[in-house]
């Protein structure tokens, strides 16, 4: 490669920009001390431009018209138990999702029994503990932990905070290690015919 093109391939990567739209006045105030630059309408223009042809590049599309109520309404479905007898409860959807936020709390204590450490740690709502009350686990079948992972993603997440749980990455199918893709789980949840 000549030098020539590197600097040139180097200029177009140090002229990654970024477009913001403040929403809040805390988020006004977090952005005040950085030097900016008000976007011009070819700026707003290229980045609509880049967020059209990658939305034109994703292949794959999942119906969310209803389906908060689709899911609810078929926690009995026989598509739980399929999904179950692929799924390896390995956790790898929930920590490679950017929305998951599970935790437990660890205590410590040293040697002596003089100080006691309480510590929040990142979990996972597939770990047959995570959901452990005294006497037993509330949701001790994977089937039981997948289904409410599924629709607390794409079901009562959108009760809870007004908007779904899932942002549409990939990254649980991707990083699923037997391929579980949640939107064709969800579509086929969704056919009503269980």
């Amino acid at each position: 490669m000549l030098l020539q093109e590197i600097e040139i391939r180097l200029q177009k990567v140090n002229n990654h920009r970024f477009l913001i739209d403040v929403g809040t006045e805390k988020g006004a105030q977090a952005l005040a001390g950085l030097e900016l630059t008000e976007a011009t309408a070819q700026d707003i223009s290229a980045a609509d431009a880049v967020v059209d042809g990658a939305a034109e590049k994703m292949g794959r599309k999942l119906d969310t018209e209803g389906l908060p109520e689709r899911l609810l309404a078929n926690l009995e479905h026989p598509h739980w138990d399929e999904v179950a007898e692929r799924c390896l409860g390995c956790g790898s959807c929930t920590f490679s999702c950017p929305t998951c936020f599970c935790t437990t709390v660890e205590d410590t204590s040293d040697l002596g029994g003089d100080v006691a450490t309480r510590t929040r740690t990142w979990d996972s709502c597939f770990a047959p503990d995570f959901a452990y009350i005294h006497g037993g686990s509330v949701r001790p079948t994977l089937r039981e932990r997948y289904r409410q992972w599924h629709t607390h993603k794409l079901a009562t997440w959108v009760e809870q905070f007004g908007t779904s749980g899932c942002v549409g990455c990939g990254r649980c199918t991707t990083w699923c290690p037997v391929g579980i893709d949640l939107a064709a789980e969800a579509a086929a949840v969704g056919e009503n015919r269980g």
